[in-house]
């Protein structure tokens, strides 16, 4: 400021100059950055945890061609729609419209000539029906804590339940997921052996579904997805080749989201979870979006929008939004499209982002890389896996049930002996070789119910008649992406430092400074309030004869007091 106050008058407008400008810069530097640090940007920072393992995701699989074998004899006996008979309601649809000249209708409703809209004209149980069953997983086996599980029956496998999803394109599909975090935790291998259903040699074909043509495939369309999860078949998928053996390797990503003010997140518990068709899920933020924007077409499309979670089942009063089948009331048909248009904008689902729906604070992604290969397996190798399971199990149960009994007069007992006495695996056992077989004179004709009820003999493994799906960890390691303030409050403070020793050279000790400044200050001036009043009432005394000598005195003391206000304390 010294150099503002003195010297030539060209260097005080240069040095004023600078001060303003340098001061201008430091507040609208300032401003910037604390503008900067409300918008709560984020940056991720990934790291490699080893040995950290995380929960084993869950398995959803899907069938293409989606239909059974019980299919195909409802059909034939008329007892569902078939989707011949679909088609054929469609082509009338659209011939009746050109012969109206409505070139407009006709060219949509060619278009939904499709499955997804088949399966719209559906009821819930009838969809369920024409899908597979669960007998058409025909081995599955899962390796946890250094132990094999093999399992025939798959509802049985140790440490894990199944779902079924009912979808529009591939109608029953289902979910291996496990039981509990323990299991999940300890899971790091899940096999499946997939019978594929219905060959196209063994069924008449039906005539529908055109504008599927390029969508069209054999095989299986799986999805890894974090348990308890809502699994995403378009977007997610990975198609699984018949016949062969698909490896699935997966690398688990542990996302954590910074909770901030202008994204905010989330950790969901019970009250956030969602049905669909009376399935419940765990929240997703995306599902959320979905499930509103449902909830709006439900209210005022009055229907179901079927690739959206569907809170409730159809019924003739609500019913799917694709509906056609058995009459068609054009009019209400239209509006109910233009309605749909309608919700189905993004606009619908950012109404509620940030206010209703918020991502999760932690969450697990899974990036998977797939090899195929042949699998290089015989039929009997299967058969006597069987075996052994049902022994297993058969005297597990047993010596749970009598500790102190013999398990040697078991049948399971006799099953374990046959196997292990058996000569050559390679031939498969039939009932007269079990009469002439004996063991202490003692013949195994009494266990041939025991045996399996499938014999692995009918699979021909150099077929397509399969699909052998493997689910496995790449290793115990983590990666795990946390998000972090670009401009925290520790960043902010050392840059606001920073601009202000480069513009004015202002530090911390001004702070201290300008609280001295106030404090002498407020003590000077109290001061001067004691003086001026002393003074006043001085003035104010009586009216009455003062000695010269006091008046001298007075003067006296009145100019000590001025000279010290008017002399600068130091400091």
């Amino acid at each position: 400021m010294s150099k503002i106050r003195r010297g030539p008058k060209v260097l005080r407008i240069m040095w004023l100059t600078f001060v303003l400008s340098m001061t201008f810069l430091l507040l609208s530097s300032t401003a910037l950055l604390i503008k900067d640090f409300l918008n709560y940007d984020v940056s991720v920072h990934t790291q490699l945890i080893m040995d950290n393992p995380s929960p084993f995701p869950s398995l959803t699989v899907c069938h293409q061609p989606p239909f059974s074998y019980e299919a195909y004899k409802l059909w034939n006996e008329s007892k569902i729609l078939s989707p011949s008979k679909y088609n054929l309601y469609m082509r009338k649809l659209i011939l009746n419209a050109l012969y109206k000249n409505d070139i407009q209708s006709a060219s949509t409703i060619w278009s939904y000539d499709s499955l997804s809209v088949y399966y719209q004209n559906l009821n819930y149980k009838e969809s369920l029906n024409l899908g597979h069953n669960l007998t058409i997983f025909l081995n599955c086996m899962r390796i946890y804590s250094h132990m094999s599980v093999f399992e025939d029956n798959c509802t049985l496998l140790n440490g894990y339940h199944i779902k079924r999803l009912s979808h529009h394109q591939y109608l029953n599909c289902y979910t291996f997921e496990p039981i509990n975090i323990n299991a999940a935790n300890e899971t790091t291998f899940l096999s499946l052996i997939v019978g594929m259903g219905p060959r196209d040699k063994d069924i008449n074909i039906q005539q529908a579904f055109l504008p599927d043509v390029f969508e069209q495939a054999r095989g299986l369309r799986v999805v890894i997805h974090e348990t308890g999860t809502m699994p995403d078949l378009e977007k997610n998928g990975i198609h699984v080749e018949p016949g062969k053996l698909n490896e699935i390797n997966y690398e688990p990503i542990r996302w954590k989201k910074l909770n901030t003010p202008k994204r905010p997140c989330i950790k969901p518990n019970e009250s956030h979870q969602y049905f669909d068709l009376n399935i419940k899920y765990n929240y997703t933020h995306t599902q959320c979006l979905l499930v509103h924007q449902q909830i709006e077409i439900m209210n005022h499309c009055h229907c179901i929008y079927v690739m959206h979670p569907r809170l409730i089942l159809p019924s003739k009063t609500l019913p799917y939004c694709g509906q056609l089948w058995p009459y068609l009331n054009q009019t209400e048909f239209i509006k109910k499209i233009l309605c749909l248009n309608k919700y189905l904008n993004n606009s619908i689902k950012q109404k509620y982002d940030g206010h209703m729906c918020f991502p999760r604070c932690e969450f697990y992604d899974y990036e998977s890389t797939t090899s195929v290969t042949k699998w290089r397996a015989y039929p009997w190798q299967l058969y006597w896996l069987r075996v052994q399971n049902y022994a297993t199990q058969s005297l597990i149960h047993y010596h749970n049930q009598y500790p102190f009994n013999n398990i040697t007069y078991t049948n399971s007992f006799k099953l374990w002996e046959f196997y292990l006495n058996y000569n050559n695996l390679t031939n498969l056992p039939r009932k007269s070789e079990l009469l002439k077989y004996n063991n202490n004179n003692n013949t195994y004709s009494d266990i041939f119910t025991l045996l399996p009820n499938w014999p692995p003999e009918y699979l021909d493994l150099d077929s397509e008649d399969f699909a052998y799906v493997i689910l496995k960890r790449k290793s115990h390691s983590t990666i795990e992406k946390t998000e972090k303030l670009i401009l925290n409050l520790y960043v902010l403070i050392s840059r606001i430092g920073g601009l202000c020793s480069l513009t004015i050279g202002l530090t911390a000790a001004f702070f201290v400074e300008l609280f001295e400044f106030c404090y002498l200050l407020y003590k000077n001036n109290n001061i001067q309030l004691s003086l001026t009043s002393k003074t006043t009432r001085i003035i104010q005394t009586e009216k009455k004869c003062i000695p010269l000598n006091e008046l001298k005195q007075m003067d006296e003391k009145h100019s000590c007091l001025q000279h010290n206000l008017n002399t600068p304390i130091e400091h």
